[in-house]
Order: structure tokens, then C-alpha cells, then sequence
């Protein structure tokens, strides 16, 4: 489970982050500890694969609120809600990766160029490519029939390109997603092929 990273915690807001637990520098760093703690315990219990950096990133919208002038107490209990929209936010972005990439798989195959690709491994691959280029794609294979070409062709007019040029760049893209794939296929034989063979 991944959420974008949008606004980055600053040393000013999280100055104020730290004010806002205690006046005491040593004592709000205690508790800012406290705090992460209890938000990583509240990922883990409901499955994210990534307990700590929702943590981290619970806390940074918390920071942006307060500096915000936003008036938060209960800390924590506002903590959880931030938390929960965070969860909310990367259960939608991941079906929207996933709906993208089987409509990229289910073009390719009617092409015809193309072997079923892993949609696990084809988002790995992703997650590796810089923000832009993930949207870029994602966009790009966001739709169905009518709504898709229109998609496309607002997608292209919003980068400033002819609908050809976008078509070219997104299928240098899915050349190099596609040989992270294989890279990646090839690294996952290489490591089971002391195993085979071997008896229990």
C-alpha cells in the first residue's frame, strides 16, 4: 500500500509540530516519539504494509494543519482520522493503478505484441519511476473506449504535444517498464535456482 508524497515537512512546521506537544524541547520530543509510536501500532492493526512511513506522513499533515492555524486537541484522536483518510487515499490510488495497468494489459494483448505481464511486478516497476512519469501513464490508460481517447487527447493537449508525440512517450515508458519486468523475473529464477531439484 503506497500514498503519494506531496507537501514535505519543513524545520519550521515541525518547530511548531513540537511546540504544539509541550514548551519543554525535551519533553515534546518524548512525546513526538510517543505519538509515532501509537500511529505506527494504528497502521499495523489494519494491515499497511508500511506502518512507519504512514506514521511519518500522518504527522506531517498534522504539522501543515497546525501551521496552518488549524486548532487541533485531542492530538492523537486527530491523528487517527488523518490516518484514515491516508489509507482511504492509497486504497484509491492503487485502484487506480491497477485499473490503468489491466486496461495497458488488455490493450497490449489485443495488439497482440505483448506476454501477460504480473500486474504485482508491473506496479513495483512503477513505484520505481519518478511521480510524473507514474501519472503520466496512469492517465494515460485511465478509461474505457470513448471516455479513454478523450482522456488522451486532454491528457496531450494539457502537456502541449501532439497526440502521436504522447502516444510515443508513453510507449517508451511501457518499453521500459516491461524490461524491469523481465529484470526482475530473471532476478526472482536466479535465486530459486539453488532450490530446485533439492529435496526437503
Amino acid at each position: 500500500m503506497e500514498i503519494k508524497r506531496g507537501w514535505e515537512l519543513g524545520q519550521t512546521s515541525f518547530e511548531g509540530l513540537l511546540q504544539k506537544l509541550s514548551l519543554n524541547r525535551d519533553v515534546a520530543a518524548a512525546e513526538y516519539g510517543r505519538l509515532r509510536f501509537r500511529l505506527t501500532k494504528f497502521f499495523q492493526w489494519r494491515g499497511c504494509s508500511e506502518p512507519e512511513t504512514f506514521a511519518d506522513r500522518t504527522l506531517d499533515r498534522l504539522a501543515r494543519r497546525l501551521e496552518a492555524g488549524e486548532q487541533i486537541d485531542p492530538i492523537y484522536s486527530y491523528c487517527c482520522g488523518i490516518g484514515r483518510m491516508l489509507l482511504l487515499e492509497a486504497h484509491r490510488e492503487r485502484e487506480r493503478q491497477e485499473g490503468a495497468l489491466q486496461q495497458w494489459a488488455s490493450e497490449s494483448a489485443a495488439s497482440g505484441h505483448q506476454e501477460a505481464v504480473p500486474l504485482k511486478a508491473l506496479m513495483k516497476c512503477l513505484a520505481k519511476l519518478p511521480t510524473e512519469t507514474q501519472d503520466l501513464v496512469l492517465d494515460y490508460y485511465q478509461g474505457e473506449k470513448q471516455d479513454l481517447i478523450d482522456q488522451r487527447k486532454e491528457l496531450a493537449n494539457r502537456l502541449g504535444i501532439p497526440i502521436n508525440s504522447l502516444r510515443l512517450r508513453v510507449n517508451r515508458i511501457r518499453i521500459q517498464l516491461e524490461n524491469c519486468v523481465k529484470e526482475s523475473q530473471i532476478d526472482m529464477d536466479r535465486l530459486e535456482r539453488p532450490y530446485k531439484g533439492k529435496k526437503p
